[in-house]
């Protein structure tokens, strides 16, 4: 239960520092994705149903706190949460460059799934949502991966603390 609900109040916890402190920033599209940072970080850690519900929940959260339609970070977390799953082997996630191009490119994935449902589900002409591309999801995306290896030191150094078993301190103090 511990490994459910954990993650699941911590994911809340940087969805409140996402909508809050990170929306005072003075320029709007610089923004990182901390939760998606998280999810990503939860697909390197967790197994597939486990953090697939995990990833579920938090796109549910997010399109709650986000004012937008609902479902688009209900269907596209989860859909990122599997495909980083999928492509967490074929990357060397110990480096700056790597996980910046991890974060980098599923940040673009989302927001490309995002900008998709949009134009099909709210006829928004492809015209608008193709000048979104490059004001608005470039730029994110890029300040989600430049943020990505200091997060993923940070989410390493916690969890380990959080799941280590009983038997592990014990050792380490003796």
């Amino acid at each position: 239960m511990k490994r459910v609900i954990t993650p699941l109040l911590i994911g809340i916890l940087f969805l409140i520092l996402q909508t809050t402190w990170l929306s005072s920033f003075p320029i709007q599209r610089v923004r990182p994705d901390i939760l998606l940072i998280f999810t990503l970080y939860l697909a390197c850690l967790f197994p597939p149903i486990l953090g697939g519900i995990l990833a579920l929940l938090m796109g549910y959260l997010m399109d709650l706190f986000s004012g937008n339609i609902l479902g688009y970070y209900t269907f596209s977390r989860p859909l990122v949460f599997f495909a980083a799953q999928f492509f967490k082997e074929r990357f060397y996630l110990e480096g700056f460059p790597s996980q910046f191009l991890f974060a980098f490119t599923f940040g673009l994935l989302e927001g490309v799934i995002i900008l998709m449902l949009m134009g099909t589900l709210q006829g928004v002409p492809s015209g608008g949502l193709f000048s979104l591309f490059f004001t608005f999801l470039l730029p994110q995306s890029f300040s989600t991966g430049v943020v990505t290896p200091l997060l993923f030191i940070l989410f390493q150094k916690g969890s380990s603390l959080l799941f280590r078993q009983p038997e592990e301190g014990l050792k380490e103090k003796a």
